[in-house]
């Protein structure tokens, strides 16, 4: 019977979101807890589950560094439960993240698993910016959901050598525009690379969604994105 309902609720998740086209939202889940940051002897990659209202396991074994979605939603209020992932029986561990996120209409986020400054699991949301970008253009929407004091994002173009700095607040959210191409891009605090170091294309007229995760004072922090291309 319990599976029946969890197949219903999603059931009536895909419905809504088809019946809503012009209303429906979606959210990316990213998995920002490195093991080693939550205990000493956990399982670096830290895989985790997330339940959804009680009734559907969304997420099963999402490891460090991963992004799951985009999924789509009806507008509308949710818990989300995420716990240390159990192959066998999926969403069963106690969370160690229970809270409700709101998704307004045609509306796009980002909701980042991390650690506060406390060392304690959280989650983090951050709304993209998915408005249409002008040819020849890209959007870098830059969510810092690692552990971590302020940052610099540095951009260089490959082409010009032009260098782009810009600073990012702790649980902040860069949204920027430049111009279309290939870049280097580091994610640095001081003098000090946190991540980074490596080479980025933005595709003319995309959106690429960055996220530094991880810890700074346990050198853990790694850069991932994903790109969403044709944004017009």
């Amino acid at each position: 019977m319990k599976h029946c309902i969890r197949l219903a609720f999603g059931l009536c998740l895909l419905c809504a979101g088809l019946s809503t086209a012009g209303f429906a939202s979606s959210m990316y889940i990213v998995q920002g807890i490195a093991g080693r940051n939550y205990a000493v002897h956990t399982d670096p990659a830290f895989p985790v589950d997330v339940l959804l209202n009680d009734e559907v396991c969304y997420v099963h074994g999402l490891p460090f560094g991963n992004i799951q979605g985009p999924l789509t939603f009806e507008p509308g209020t949710y818990n989300m439960k995420v716990s240390i992932a159990n192959s066998l029986a999926p969403c069963s561990n106690s969370p160690l993240i229970d809270r409700s996120v709101t998704i307004e209409p045609e509306t796009d986020i980002s909701a980042v698993i991390t650690l506060n400054e406390n060392g304690a699991p959280t989650l983090l949301t951050f709304t993209n910016n998915l408005s249409p970008v002008g040819a020849n253009n890209a959007r870098l929407l830059f969510a810092l959901g690692a552990n971590s004091p302020a940052v610099q994002v540095v951009l260089v173009d490959a082409s010009t050598k032009k260098t782009y700095t810009y600073s990012v607040s702790p649980h902040g959210l860069l949204d920027v525009s430049v111009p279309a191409g290939l870049y280097s891009v580091e994610v640095t605090q001081g003098s000090a690379t946190l991540a980074g170091d490596g080479m980025l294309y933005l595709d003319s007229q995309s959106v690429t969604l960055a996220y530094a995760l991880g810890q700074a004072s346990n050198n853990t922090v790694v850069f991932e994105t994903r790109t969403l291309r044709d944004v017009i």
